[in-house]
């Protein structure tokens, strides 16, 4: 078997996101466990004549990301329809909706669809009116970095992290609510607490309108020295932040899967989040759910209030991390490009 497998998102601003992890640990499982396979990373897909089978493992509705034409049977991983589904928020003006045309026209020559979470398989179904029977839900996973306790406490230090705080993990797009996490935070009374805000985007400080919304409610929340904003860090330091959390919050209004919670759960650190998209998915019994119009506030203070119900979670979500792996990520992958190759 030969698979050439589009790079793009190793080469990119996706690279530290989930679809850049995705890719890159997608390639390392497949290679250990089929090394008589071969899966090729490249972006010159015409150059492989002899490919059995050609897989794009991401889709962006308003870029063409999809060939016009593809020589080879094609699988597309679509991690989620998150600008479809709330296109209020994400105006693609006239040139991103002829994109969304010829997206959509390319993707349907595709022979098959993974996607990471039943929620997105749904969405795909209901947004772009393809067949249930060509979509595969394969979840994603999360390699655990192994952090000796010495360099652990070094980490800690760098970073100057407080004794106890609330984590978040990830971007500021719309759907990440973290205007809204950042409002809840300033109406804790607790005032030893607090918040962390992980991710390279508040490193790099972008002047975009999601970051001036962010930084407009960090400065009425009356606790600008208690809020830290910490940009890319190297991947063998983010365990640190997750085990030193007192909790991790996901706030999305709507995840196609998040990786965060998998990655809090990995290392000990007890979860509240969203009940949103495929967020239950990932998290099953072993996190505190709310919904984010509602209720995240109440259900922040009642972990915080119980060191006993945190501890519960965090055994709960050790158990349930053992349900993902790259591994069976790859397994599955390999038998949906069987199941085409074979046809």
């Amino acid at each position: 078997m030969k698979v050439v497998l589009h790079h793009k998102p190793l080469h990119s601003g996706s690279k530290t996101r989930g679809v850049g992890v995705y890719t890159r640990e997608l390639i390392s499982a497949f290679h250990k466990l089929f090394p008589k396979d071969k899966l090729i990373p490249s972006s010159n897909i015409d150059y492989h004549l002899d490919a059995d089978l050609i897989h794009y493992p991401f889709f962006d509705p308003f870029f063409l990301s999809l060939p016009f034409y593809c020589s080879k049977p094609m699988v597309v991983t679509i991690h989620d329809l998150i600008p479809l589904k709330f296109p209020t928020h994400f105006k693609p003006g006239i040139r991103g909706k002829l994109k969304l045309f010829f997206q959509i026209k390319n993707l349907k020559k595709a022979k098959h669809i993974i996607t990471d979470s039943e929620a997105s398989k749904k969405d795909i179904i209901n947004l772009l009116n393809i067949p249930k029977e060509k979509i595969s839900v394969i979840p994603l996973a999360h390699k655990e970095e192994k952090i000796p306790t010495v360099m652990s406490k070094k980490i800690a230090k760098k970073y100057k992290l407080p004794e106890r705080y609330l984590l978040y993990v990830g971007d500021i797009n719309w759907n990440k609510n973290v205007v809204g996490l950042v409002e809840m935070f300033s109406r804790l009374s607790d005032p030893s607490l607090h918040l962390v805000l992980l991710g390279k985007v508040f490193g790099d400080l972008p002047n975009i309108p999601e970051m001036q919304r962010v930084k407009a409610a960090i400065n009425n929340s009356g606790k600008i020295d208690k809020i830290h904003l910490i940009g890319f860090v190297p991947t063998h330091h983010l365990p640190i932040f997750f085990r030193h959390a007192t909790l991790y919050v996901q706030p999305s209004w709507y995840e196609g899967f998040g990786l965060p919670v998998l990655e809090a759960m990995t290392y000990g650190c007890p979860v509240a989040s969203s009940n949103r998209g495929g967020l239950p998915e990932v998290g099953g019994d072993a996190v505190a759910y709310f919904d984010p119009d509602k209720d995240m506030e109440g259900v922040v203070t009642n972990l915080l209030a119980s060191t006993r119900r945190r501890n519960i979670l965090v055994q709960k979500g050790l158990e349930r991390v053992k349900l993902f792996s790259w591994e069976k990520t790859a397994r599955a992958t390999k038998a949906v490009y069987e199941q085409i190759i074979l046809k």
